[in-house]
């Protein structure tokens, strides 16, 4: 469980490390996040319900944006960090904008792992993946996120975020070849530097 934990957070960080600043356009987007201080209020404080109210309004907003489609995940989980973790309040163009973005950067990460790292994943290890890590989580914010989405929680790891979780798999493998390509152990400064060669890949 704690390691599903931690790899969970580290896929999150490689994310943000280089998603939602800057569109196809080149046009920035100043996105403030919440003080370290407010978000862990938030972890430690929010129930069930109060997570559940969140994505029942994310999962609204992002169905009037785009109901259907393969951009309507990706939509919801950029307005789920808005209400938890942005100070900055988005318009529905922005939204779309770092939707688009996110995704893009995602098949570009899973990409550049693949033809120039060698890394890729079978099913059967996503799926053992998850079942010893995500299907035994007992964390508010993700049965309260499952039960928004109208799933169970297997569903929701096994289907809809089952490209989340084949990004930790992938990221335990890649993580040996990025501390011997970048000669460091510690995993800030590894997310950091492959998130500056999918930017390269992006521009």
């Amino acid at each position: 469980m704690l390691k599903f934990i931690k790899m969970h957070a580290l896929c999150i960080m490689a994310v943000i490390l280089f998603t939602g600043c800057q569109s196809n356009s080149n046009t920035q987007l100043d996105v403030k996040m919440k003080s370290d201080d407010e978000l862990r209020e938030i972890a430690n404080t929010y129930t069930y319900e109060d997570y559940k109210m969140v994505f029942e309004e994310v999962v609204s907003e992002a169905n009037e944006l785009e109901e259907d489609g393969k951009l309507n995940k990706w939509i919801i989980r950029i307005l789920a960090k808005e209400k938890l973790t942005y100070i900055t309040d988005l318009t529905d163009e922005q939204v779309i904008q770092l939707a688009e973005q996110a995704m893009e950067e995602d098949r570009v990460w899973k990409s550049i792992a693949k033809d120039e790292y060698e890394v890729s994943v079978t099913q059967k290890e996503v799926e053992n993946y998850i079942k010893e890590g995500p299907d035994t989580s007992n964390l508010h914010q993700h049965q309260a996120f499952a039960d928004a989405m109208g799933l169970s929680l297997e569903e929701l790891n096994h289907h809809f975020d089952r490209d989340i979780y084949e990004k930790n798999v992938i990221w335990l493998k890649l993580k040996p070849k990025l501390e011997k390509k970048y000669d460091t152990t510690n995993d800030n400064e590894q997310v950091e530097k492959y998130g500056e060669e999918v930017e390269s890949q992006l521009k």
